[in-house]
């Protein structure tokens, strides 16, 4: 997947999470209900369909168009993009789902609409990819946008909000080398440089042991790589120097914020914005088949 899309997907997510955060300090009662209904979904499409015309206009229309066409990119960066997919296709439709609900809509229709909504809205973009002689279709993509569409359907389907994709940055010396596609400023970076970047899936840990009554606490697995410099390549030759790509398994803590016994309506959704992102805590990790520790891991 462009990187350029990364940023865009993460946009995305966050004026989902704005406009779900700003309804959601509305009370309830001071709304008609139909009046609820017809404002999101008025907000949702505004940003599906304003952010596709804004995509396709700054990524799509420079390029020409031509027959579809797919692109194999299994085999770059690690995996560390689709597991960006997975990532955003997770919130996003929880953030949609989160909307809906407040709306007025049942848990099973807002479920149905916020999964169906996330995925579709994805796989559009993965079409656009396809018609692109600057892209083509990714299958791997579609394959990871489901998986992360499907975890959240699992878990409000069944009832078990066990699991939680999350994201953590610590900045990385190797964007200065490629600052073109690693990114050129701080900000950029953050989106851009997946060597800075570290994807989480936290697991609560009351769901494996039972007799641990602290809901909020959680036992996450990380995933990153070092030194990865181009897509595809493994090993990078570049002013004199050699860059040998590694991949990091790491294990640590983490706390689910929705589970906090805050009581402050306000605090607690102040607070809320943390389940996107990996708290810093001590962590054990496992590279190049040698284990590390880290007092305070970001």
């Amino acid at each position: 997947m462009n990187k350029q899309k990364i940023v865009f997907f993460l946009l995305v997510l966050f004026s989902l999470v704005e406009i779900n955060a700003s309804i959601s300090l509305v009370k309830k009662d001071s709304i008609p209900p139909n009046c609820k209904k017809i404002a999101t979904s008025i907000s949702l499409s505004t940003a599906a369909i304003g952010s596709q015309a804004f995509l396709y206009s700054l990524w799509y229309a420079p390029y020409n168009s031509g027959k579809f066409h797919f692109f194999n990119d299994w085999n770059e960066w690690r995996k560390m993009d689709k597991l960006g997919h997975a990532y955003t296709a997770y919130h996003v439709s929880s953030a949609t789902y989160d909307a809906l609900s407040w709306s007025g809509y049942s848990q099973s229709k807002s479920l149905l609409i916020a999964s169906s909504a996330s995925w579709l809205y994805q796989g559009f973009i993965e079409i656009m990819d396809g018609f692109s002689d600057g892209w083509g279709f990714s299958v791997p993509d579609v394959i990871f946008n489901s998986i992360g569409t499907g975890l959240f359907v699992f878990e409000k389907k069944f009832k078990k909000p066990f699991l939680l994709p999350k994201f953590s940055y610590s900045p990385s010396p190797y964007a200065i080398l490629r600052p073109e596609v690693l990114g050129s400023s701080s900000f950029s970076r953050i989106l851009k440089d997946y060597n800075a970047q570290t994807y989480w899936l936290g697991i609560r840990a009351n769901s494996f042991i039972p007799s641990l009554n602290i809901k909020w606490l959680m036992l996450s697995v990380g995933y990153s790589v070092n030194e990865h410099l181009i897509g595809d390549q493994l090993s990078v030759n570049l002013n004199g120097n050699t860059y040998n790509s590694y991949t990091q398994l790491l294990v640590s803590l983490d706390i689910d914020p929705s589970a906090l016994p805050i009581r402050n309506k306000l605090l607690k959704k102040i607070v809320l914005p943390l389940k996107y992102i990996k708290i810093p805590f001590p962590t054990l990790g496992i590279e190049n088949g040698n284990v590390k520790f880290y007092p305070i891991y970001f």
